[in-house]
């Protein structure tokens, strides 16, 4: 802000700023500080008095009765003269409007770059074409699992399962992946060799019971007429119980599955027809289960049907260490030739990490 029609002698008239505002005229403060800005007052007086009342002045407060409440902040409030500001203010405000003295004021803050503040605790922000951000990386339970069985003497085997679990479960959304490698050997020679692999995802609609879905499931065994085989299936969820201790929901979905290295290596439309079960009975024990029923749409005695059931029992207070039961059965109606039931029995450590 500038005043105009000040005297040239007053331009660079050295005084005590301070003092002129509480002991001068209406006329003499106009004419002292005429064609200087707040920021060359100040520079050269060193009066936070008059840049208070030169600022509420440029800001367009002429109109207030008292100054604005930034005012008062510090280092303008630790002034020993601060307590004339509103009638410094009213003299200059007065004599700009009666004579017209004023000069519409410059843009405040003009060219003052925004300062960045770094967020010490920044919100995940997934990035499309960056894979690896698809997934966020806190808030996840994860466990490894492993169980050894063997003999030796007259009949010799060994057998070993092992797998790991990583989930995430918040109030939007649902991730799970499931591995697990299943090798067993009697009398030196296989007799078991499977990978299993599942990656889920579901979508919470906030309170309703619906959610929706996205299974994969890709599969390997030594000994199916195949090599490997992928499905992939999509649709709905409903919950039909859902508390901290009970679980139970079906889905309803549709997709497609594909054998890779085996007499049929065309894709396959499949319906899929699920039920999850979970029960908390207590601190230490759980049962889970989990069916997947995945018909042919164009002949539903064509179908797979994917059975897991389990008994978890925790084995300490810290939650670290538990014992899992249980047995996984994957039916396949058309085996080609080989067995339709595989079945893999489980007796397994698992540690949670």
């Amino acid at each position: 802000m500038r005043l105009k029609n000040a005297p040239e002698s007053f331009v660079s008239k050295p005084v005590d700023t301070c003092n002129t505002v509480r002991d001068s005229s209406v006329a003499e403060v106009v004419n002292t500080f005429g064609n200087r800005t707040a920021a060359e007052v100040v520079k050269a007086f060193g009066c936070p008095v008059l840049l208070a009342s030169l600022v509420w002045l440029a800001v367009g407060s002429v109109a207030s009765a008292q100054p604005p409440a930034w005012l008062t902040a510090d280092p303008i409030s630790a002034h020993p003269d601060f307590a004339i500001a509103p009638a410094a203010t009213s003299m200059v405000v007065q004599a700009a409007a009666q004579e017209a003295l004023l000069e519409p004021p410059p843009p405040l803050q003009q060219n003052v770059p925004t300062p960045v503040i770094e967020d010490p605790d920044p919100v995940y922000q997934p990035v499309w074409y960056y894979p690896w951000t698809w997934l966020p990386y806190d808030g996840w339970e994860n466990s490894a699992e492993l169980g050894i069985n063997g003999s030796d003497g007259n009949a010799q085997s060994f057998s070993f399962q092992t797998g790991a679990r990583f989930k995430r479960k918040t109030d939007a959304n649902l991730w799970d992946f499931r591995l697990s490698h299943n090798r067993t050997k009697a009398g030196g020679v296989e007799t078991q060799n499977n990978a299993l692999m599942y990656a889920d995802f579901e979508r919470f609609l906030g309170d309703s019971p619906w959610t929706y879905f996205v299974k994969n499931g890709l599969e390997y065994d030594e000994f199916k007429a195949f090599d490997l085989r992928y499905n992939i299936n999509a649709g709905i969820g409903y919950s039909i119980y859902n508390t901290e201790d009970l679980t139970l929901k079906t889905r309803f979905g549709a997709g497609a599955s594909r054998e890779f290295g085996g007499p049929n290596n065309d894709w396959t439309p499949e319906a899929l027809f699920g039920l999850d079960y979970e029960h908390q009975i207590n601190k230490r024990n759980k049962l889970i289960s989990k069916f997947d029923y995945f018909p042919n749409w164009s002949d539903f005695s064509d179908y797979r049907l994917v059975s897991d059931v389990g008994w978890e029992h925790l084995l300490d207070e810290d939650g670290n260490f538990s014992v899992r039961l249980g047995a996984n059965d994957r039916y396949d109606s058309t085996p080609n030739g080989r067995r339709p039931n595989d079945i893999n029995y489980q007796a397994l450590f698992l540690y949670k990490f």
